[in-house]
């Protein structure tokens, strides 16, 4: 009978232990990191609720293992039994969770009063006769009930939230919701503001010497091809010189206006006094037209007349009720007509001709009767439909050419951004009356 070796068989074993257990020339770990808890977020399945409503949180780890049940759940830094909270009074409350000793983020619950009364509002604060009167319903608790009210007018159910007016004075409503009854809501009335109508004033600083001009010249009978709301003023530049090379025989000192624009080159077209006419002009006809599409809120009416060598003349401004400006001022012009004189022209409008010979001009401006800048009107004058009236007595001015060729333009411009607001001519001999809508 052979005799077992234990010492032989024990080393052998052990020595077939440590080889099957290594595997591989590097050691190697396990990377627990993917398993850990290393934050956790909180939420609530409202943010916004009443007193006694209640809101119920939940408690997620990056896991996103839902530990909840074991969190602990602080409101404004006091412990709730549960997850779930019952506010007894309103305000606004912040939120926040601990697990394992990791902290939430806070989020923030609004609670809101109950509701106990609610409030009929109009959204406009002036009516006038046929506008849409848009009214809201509101709780006590900022909870909006519009479209769950009944608004009444003279007992009887409008039909929504908007109702419009039919006939001036006071009117009153009045809403309903649940049992709730609103207050009486008593909303004036009144007659349509004076509205007139409006015209753009177009301000051309041109020249005869000036080769792109025709361009803006061309715009401005594309305009008036289109529209007779456009009131267009040539402001010529230049030299007074003859043998200059930028000679005009109409050049007007306008330098203020130039001052007032910026103005970097010739041509330059204004719309209004602030608004640069896009190029190229005859392209943008729309641009000036789209200007004169609404209504004023002031009116002119021009009464020109000549006697011998004096110009006389009244200028009316009308004040509608909506106007606002509290610094008006006016100006006035003379224009001349029917100026024939050589036009330089690198444009290919007019045929391309250069020099155009006896070209036209037209709306040349040869005086101001005003500032350039305009005149103040008093603002005791700046009253709801009162009339503000400015009279003239003076020389046919000596640059004209031809008297019968003069035309009257007077506009107001807002004192403070230099806008015209409205503008309108008048040929001598006209009677006009405020063109009202």
């Amino acid at each position: 009978m052979k005799t077992l070796n234990f010492p032989r068989v024990f080393i052998l074993l052990f020595s077939l232990l440590i080889f099957s257990c290594g595997g591989s020339d590097e050691p190697t770990e396990s990377n627990n990191n993917n398993n850990s808890v290393t934050n956790i977020s909180i939420s609530s399945n409202v943010t916004t609720l009443l007193v006694n409503e209640s809101v119920t949180f939940s408690v997620i780890t990056n896991l996103n293992t839902d530990v909840t049940p074991i969190a602990s759940i602080k409101v404004d830094g006091t412990s709730i039994s549960g997850n779930v909270f019952t506010p007894n009074d309103d305000g606004v409350f912040s939120v926040s969770a601990t697990f394992d000793g990791l902290t939430s983020n806070t989020i923030t619950i609004v609670v809101n009063p109950l509701l106990t009364s609610i409030v009929l509002e109009a959204s406009n604060s002036d009516i006038y006769l046929g506008d849409d009167i848009e009214f809201t319903v509101t709780g006590n608790n900022g909870e909006n009930l519009t479209s769950q009210s009944i608004i009444s007018y003279l007992n009887s159910d409008i039909g929504g939230s908007s109702y419009t007016t039919t006939s001036t004075g006071i009117h009153e409503f009045v809403a309903a919701y649940d049992t709730y009854t609103s207050n009486t809501l008593q909303v004036t009335v009144q007659e349509p503001p004076t509205k007139f109508n409006k015209r753009v004033l177009i301000e051309d600083y041109t020249g005869t010497w000036c080769g792109y001009c025709p361009r803006v010249a061309y715009g401005i009978e594309l305009v008036k091809a289109q529209t007779t709301d456009a009131v267009s003023v040539a402001i010529h530049r230049g030299s007074t010189s003859s043998s200059s090379s930028s000679y005009d025989p109409y050049n007007y000192s306008a330098g203020t206006l130039e001052d007032l624009i910026n103005l970097e080159g010739y041509p330059t077209a204004m719309l209004n006094r602030t608004t640069i006419w896009n190029y190229p002009e005859p392209n943008n006809v729309s641009q000036v037209t789209d200007l004169a599409s609404d209504d004023a809120d002031l009116g002119l009416a021009l009464t020109p007349s000549i006697n011998g060598n004096t110009i006389t003349l009244d200028v009316q401004v009308k004040f509608g009720g909506l106007f606002t400006s509290t610094n008006a001022k006016l100006v006035v012009y003379v224009l001349e007509d029917g100026l024939n004189f050589y036009q330089v022209n690198y444009t290919s409008y007019y045929g391309g001709q250069d020099p155009i010979t006896n070209f036209q001009h037209n709306d040349v401006l040869r005086a101001s009767l005003t500032d350039l800048l305009g005149d103040t009107i008093p603002s005791s004058e700046i009253v709801a439909d009162n009339v503000y009236t400015k009279s003239f007595s003076v020389a046919v001015p000596s640059n004209v050419a031809n008297a019968s060729n003069m035309t009257v333009v007077a506009f107001v411009v807002d004192g403070n951004s230099n806008a015209a607001l409205n503008v309108r001519a008048a040929h001598f001999g006209d009677t006009q009356t405020f063109e009202e809508l």
